[in-house]
């Protein structure tokens, strides 16, 4: 998402650390451009779809380091070239197979040339009158190719990211800034786990063989994963290389998967529609033609199959050597040195840039101390239920004061932008954990986020993600208490029973709708400790 020009935010280590990544897959990407508009070898057009694959996937990951109507209009201009460059590399992709394909046929015909002759063999009609298509359709799929990138050079976009490029590499060290081991490891996480959830989504469909949209679905999910890896790669000690050649591997099979499914679909509506037309037409394919891509339909199918039972091997394979259980370890354990915070800051330098980070929204101050107070007042008076330590006890006031940051991009999702805001500031002197947990504690506080599901969750300890529950928990009720925004609440005490928790409220004034509003966000609270809560 991208974010409003007020809320945009940019710290020096993601500005250092996308200069290390941008500007390489921009050069990728235009060196191709004279070899694509000759048209005289194919890979140009594949290693230039590639590239702009690649740059488009990394680009939004950076997209706060760019003003956002400049980070707008290149992204519309290399989305519409990889358009265009996709439908002329899948054609040429279709035709390389059709003359593979014949060559293969050709070369097992001759192995039995003495039992059959030499005629041509019964897969040929439908080959030659595919590959005629094919041809005149990568014909008109040049023109389009040479249109985007006349509009892309008039358009300026790649002189102007070279230089803007540039210019920053000239203005920044060679060093990077101390500050890249606080915000990118977390959002690496993130995006990464993110990423790998989306694509294990998909997982109940894997045995299904004839699940045609999921499996396409995931094929593009791996891919996604896989350049996200690649992009932050050089975060970890090992850049990734298994769990990248893993995700590479899944998605070629799966691709080819897809090709089958693509062939099956055309040869299938093709022949529907034959079916009741006249053979008079000038490129109707005949009788002999029609029962040759019947023929290859079946050999398609047939090799469909072959490839899911491969495809829910590999699978079934990876999840035997918790192949994903071992990424998400690495996102924590694997970074390397200058990733990883050189010491652990004390809790006045943490409420010192919480403080300067939650002034950065005025507006919100009274409230975010409001909410504070009355967190941490419950925090003290569950002591005896939680046994959270001091630190814990400071993440939580750091989610209490940015609990509702993300409403200078407005309310609607505005918990959302919160947690993003401290998952990736540069200026909160967190690790991964806890950055994640304090940031999951500002994202669940309206109650609208299973926070259990979400990526940064699944990679804390198990003892870890009970503390994560439990603050969240106690921040709900608090904002719950100050739902109005009026600071009418003045002090909460709480008596531990058997079977619940009773908070005595004292205010300033009529607070039956905070009261409910609290009591309504009791749900976790209840899983949280074991108890029911009651406000009164």
């Amino acid at each position: 998402m991208i974010g409003t020009a007020e809320t945009r935010q940019c710290g020096p280590g993601l500005c250092w650390f996308s200069l290390q990544r941008l500007p390489s897959l921009l050069e990728a990407f235009e060196k191709e451009i004279d070899g694509v508009r000759d048209a005289e070898d194919i890979e140009h057009i594949h290693r230039m779809r590639v590239a702009s694959r690649r740059l488009r996937a990394a680009l939004p990951l950076f997209c706060d380091c760019f003003p956002e109507a400049q980070y707008s209009r290149w992204m519309e201009e290399i989305t519409g070239i990889t358009r265009a460059l996709g439908a002329a590399r899948d054609t040429d992709v279709q035709i390389a197979f059709l003359e593979k394909y014949r060559k293969k046929d050709d070369r097992a015909r001759n192995d039995r040339i003495q039992e059959t002759g030499t005629g041509p063999g019964p897969l040929d009609p439908a080959l030659t009158y595919l590959l005629n298509g094919l041809r005149e359709q990568r014909k008109k799929a040049q023109v389009r190719v040479i249109a985007a990138l006349d509009e892309l050079e008039k358009s300026g976009v790649i002189r102007e990211m070279q230089a803007v490029f540039a210019a920053r590499v000239a203005r920044q060290g060679e060093k990077p800034p101390r500050s890249i081991a606080y915000g990118i490891p977390a959002i690496a996480a993130l995006r990464i786990g993110s990423r790998l959830a989306a694509m294990r989504s998909y997982e109940p469909w894997v045995k299904h063989p004839d699940a045609v949209a999921e499996h396409h679905a995931m094929r593009i999910a791996a891919k996604k994963l896989r350049y996200t890896m690649e992009v932050y790669g050089p975060v970890y000690r090992d850049g990734l290389r298994t769990p990248h050649a893993q995700a590479r591997k899944l998605q070629e099979i799966l691709g080819d998967l897809h090709d089958c499914d693509v062939w099956i679909d055309h040869i299938t509506r093709l022949l529907l529609r034959e079916r009741g037309r006249m053979r008079s037409g000038r490129r109707r394919p005949d009788t002999v033609t029609l029962a040759s891509l019947r023929l290859f339909l079946q050999g398609r199918e047939r090799e469909r199959n072959a490839i899911h039972r491969r495809f829910t091997r590999y699978w079934k394979s990876l999840e035997g050597k918790t192949a994903w259980v071992a990424v998400a370890a690495t996102l924590v354990s694997g970074r390397k040195e200058e990733y990883v915070p050189a010491r652990k800051a004390p809790g006045p330098e943490l409420r010192s840039a919480t403080l300067a980070l939650a002034a950065s929204w005025p507006e919100g101050l009274s409230h975010h101390r409001d909410v504070t107070r009355l967190a941490l007042m419950l925090c003290d008076g569950l002591s005896p239920l939680h046994h959270l330590s001091t630190e814990d006890r400071a993440l939580l006031e750091c989610a209490g004061m940015l609990h509702d940051i993300g409403w200078t991009g407005g309310k609607k999702q505005h918990h959302v932008r919160s947690g993003l805001r401290i998952f990736s500031d540069e200026s909160l002197p967190l690790d991964i954990d806890g950055r994640s947990i304090a940031g999951l504690v500002a994202l669940a506080h309206r109650g609208k986020v299973s926070i259990p599901s979400h990526p940064l969750f699944i990679l804390l300890a198990p003892e870890r993600q009970d503390v994560a529950v439990k603050l969240a928990a106690i921040l709900r009720v608090a904002d719950g208490l100050d739902y109005l925004h009026t600071g009418t609440v003045q002090e909460v005490h709480c008596i531990i029973g058997e079977h619940e928790v009773v908070c005595d409220i004292i205010a300033a004034g009529d607070v039956t709708r905070e009261k409910e509003r609290a009591q309504a966000r009791g749900i976790l609270f209840s899983q949280a400790f074991g108890r029911e809560l009651v406000i009164r």
